[in-house]
């Protein structure tokens, strides 16, 4: 008999919302409620989701990888996130994003635009500094907070030449490696293919987003997606960045939430915790911690059922982690909501009613 969230899930899949879909609800290192079904890829093979279902994390990179190895460095002492981006980018210097701070950019408060097509002016990292530090500020930094992919696109830039290695690297070495993590991986190999859920066909939704400018820009005809970061300024910088690029399972995403909430090996140390439960940005629109945006914050997809305090993370192609740190939840949606083609259904909403459909009977909804 399906629990309350596979049956909603399902539902949610009929209506086609999503082809599939993988899930995990646990409560500490004790999974209380998983699943898997649908379609891993719809078309051309009709693949079914499976236990292992490896998928494209999108946005969850930000956290788990440019916001993890910010705070690791930080405690070790080898990073400043209180000093200004120019410090580790002297080709932002004079520039205003050159001025702001590390923790601006982690918490999405840097004046910084949402996003940018990058890649149709430049394909690697010189370019990308130019055309970032080009870019007028979008708000008086600090006043608001935008969430901004640019921002931890800097964040990778400045976490490879501190680490001195790539963040690809990097991150096996500080992160994956130390956790045992398999098939938590940016540029899966082809051996992988068959268990990886295709995205999207052609990258029409940011083809949308450019207009006319992104009419010749080969990217997006790359067929149907699969085994390839989805994100195309991730994918132009050959697959690997701070905003995008991550690929990985919902078991692993538990291990790795287990060290978030100083429940695993010890990765993590109080200070890193600390960072990655503080909220920068009080009084601000969101709010938002070193890579993680808090239950707090007024809409988010963690909805009523967890505490305020929680921190999570969404990834665009339809992907989710949320963690209650005092109460040790830890709620994991992974689908390919995009896949074969984009539809702006409103993913938050069934975030919300999953987490609702996790906890059903465990947990009360928060008094506003």
């Amino acid at each position: 008999m399906e629990s309350p969230a596979a049956r909603y899930l399902r539902e949610r899949m009929e209506e086609g919302i999503f082809p599939g879909a993988r899930f995990l609800a646990a409560r500490g290192a004790e999974v209380i409620d998983e699943g898997w079904m649908g379609l891993s890829v719809a078309t051309p093979s009709g693949q079914v989701v499976g236990a292992g279902t490896i998928y494209d994390l999108a946005s969850l990179t930000k956290p788990l990888v440019a916001g993890a190895l910010s705070a690791l460095l930080a405690t070790r002492g080898a990073l400043d996130l209180e000093a200004p981006a120019e410090k580790y980018l002297p080709e932002l210097s004079g520039r205003w994003v050159g001025r702001a701070s590390l923790l601006d950019l982690l918490a999405h408060r840097s004046g910084l635009p949402s996003w940018h097509p990058l890649y149709l002016r430049a394909s690697d990292r010189k370019g990308y500094l130019e055309e970032i530090g080009s870019l007028s500020a979008d708000y008086r930094p600090g006043t608001r907070v935008v969430y901004s992919c640019l921002g931890y696109i800097l964040l990778g830039f400045i976490l490879e030449r501190v680490g001195g290695a790539p963040l690809d690297a990097l991150a096996e070495a500080e992160i994956f490696s130390r956790l045992g993590l398999r098939d938590t991986l940016y540029r899966p190999p082809p051996a992988l293919r068959s268990r990886i859920a295709a995205t999207e066909e052609g990258n029409e939704r940011e083809r949308e987003m450019t207009g006319e400018a992104g009419k010749s820009f080969p990217g997006f005809d790359r067929g149907m997606i699969r085994g390839e970061c989805h994100d195309l300024n991730a994918w132009s910088l050959g697959g690997v960045s701070g905003n995008a690029g991550l690929f990985s399972t919902a078991s692993d995403l538990h291990r790795l939430a287990l060290e978030f909430l100083g429940q695993g090996i010890g990765l993590f140390d109080p200070g890193c915790r600390d960072l990655f439960r503080r909220d920068l940005t009080p009084f601000l629109n969101e709010n938002r911690s070193a890579g993680w945006q808090l239950a707090a914050t007024p809409g988010a997809s963690a909805g009523p059922f967890l505490s305020p305090a929680s921190i999570g993370h969404t990834g665009f192609t339809g992907t989710s982690l949320w963690m209650d740190q005092g109460e040790g939840w830890v709620l994991i949606l992974l689908t390919n909501r995009i896949h074969p083609k984009y539809r702006p259904d409103d993913m938050n909403a069934v975030r919300r009613e999953f987490h609702r459909h996790a906890l059903a009977g465990r947990n009360s909804p928060r008094v506003p």
